[in-house]
């Protein structure tokens, strides 16, 4: 097994459940740390619950579960109770998700992000701490609750909330009440340094040790016997990020600027076909693991961020979920 701890997102959508305890099962035998569930088109608690109990080792989380959906009292919940199905492997990460679909899907306004993160963070701890510290009451200026406490359970529920946080005030406030960081699909050397600034800025002000804190980013992970067709999939995966003001951003920073705000014009204009063109094999190297499994495992040196663990996932994109999940079940060989 490989020296270095890897993880891997299962962002799938029509893939049934079972399927999915099958490809966590394939992870935890190639020795991976973690299996992590986003909330992207399904909600996660109940493949998560499927994982956990149709697996041993592997440890299992959100990465991420959106909080604008969601009352927090019922995450804490969910928490405690997947802690307790997968028997103490589970740690749960909490996200604002994008504002447009936020809106969109859910029918909720996503102002005022950064209170309701440290609002929903502080209930969720109350809760898990209730069994032993007695019923937990909040008054915040957006989140309330009045003397509630777990019932299902005599011991407080120790667990590590992660936070997902791509913005400077985000990844303070992840500094300064989380366990972790999930980080998204973009990074360089000089973007790392400035993440563990503003983990270090928030960590002060709790009196927290900033290397304490785990830092997860997510990494594209293209693997096909065929490297062609792995490249292919990744000018599409970074073609989809290139959607999101934030990772334009990354791009800029990164000398990719140009490049992708016309990237981002053939996108809005539906020509996805000349978008991908535009994506450069430099840009794919830069920032994606992509090859063949011997390819991506010499691949993975690239991206060593000081200790970081990488989230390995390969989002469907203008590719088909089956193909997806052979992807990722050659990643799995990644670990051997």
């Amino acid at each position: 097994m490989s020296g270095r701890p890897l993880t891997a997102s299962l962002i799938l959508s029509e893939t049934p459940i079972v399927e999915m305890v099958e490809l966590a099962r394939e992870f935890e035998a190639h020795g991976f740390e973690r299996i992590w569930l986003g909330e992207a088109w399904r909600e996660p608690v109940v493949p998560i619950t499927a994982i956990g109990l149709g697996t041993r080792r592997i440890g299992v989380g959100t990465a991420v579960s959106q909080i604008f959906p969601v009352n927090p009292v019922v995450v804490a919940q969910q928490a405690a109770q997947l802690q307790e199905v997968c028997g103490g492997r589970f740690a749960l990460g909490l996200g604002l998700g994008a504002g447009f679909v936020v809106e969109r899907w859910f029918g909720v306004d996503p102002s005022r992000p950064l209170r309701r993160a440290r609002e929903f963070i502080e209930i969720v701890r109350g809760v898990l701490r209730s069994p032993e510290e007695g019923p937990f009451s909040y008054d915040g200026e957006l989140l309330r609750t009045r003397k509630y406490k777990l019932p299902f359970t005599a011991e407080p529920v120790d667990l590590k909330i992660n936070l997902a946080a791509v913005g400077p005030k985000m990844q303070e406030l992840a500094g300064e009440l989380g366990d972790g960081i999930v980080i998204g699909s973009l990074h360089s050397d000089q973007y790392m340094a400035a993440t563990r600034e503003r983990l270090a800025a928030g960590a002060a002000r709790s009196g927290r040790d900033p290397e304490e804190i785990d830092i997860w980013f997510s990494l594209t992970c293209c693997v096909d016997p065929d490297p062609e067709v792995a490249r292919r999939q990744a000018r599409r995966s970074l073609v989809y990020v290139a959607q999101y003001a934030h990772y334009q951003r990354v791009y800029e920073s990164e000398g990719y600027g140009e490049i992708v705000e016309k990237i981002a014009e053939l996108v809005r204009e539906r020509e996805m076909d000349a978008a991908e063109k535009l994506v450069s094999d430099e840009m794919v190297e830069h920032f994606c693991l992509a090859g063949t499994p011997d390819e991506c495992r010499a691949q993975l040196s690239r991206f060593e961020y000081g200790g970081a663990t990488p989230i390995l996932n390969l989002i469907p994109f203008r590719a088909s979920e089956e193909e997806v999940v052979e992807s990722l079940r050659l990643a799995a060989t990644l670990a051997d």
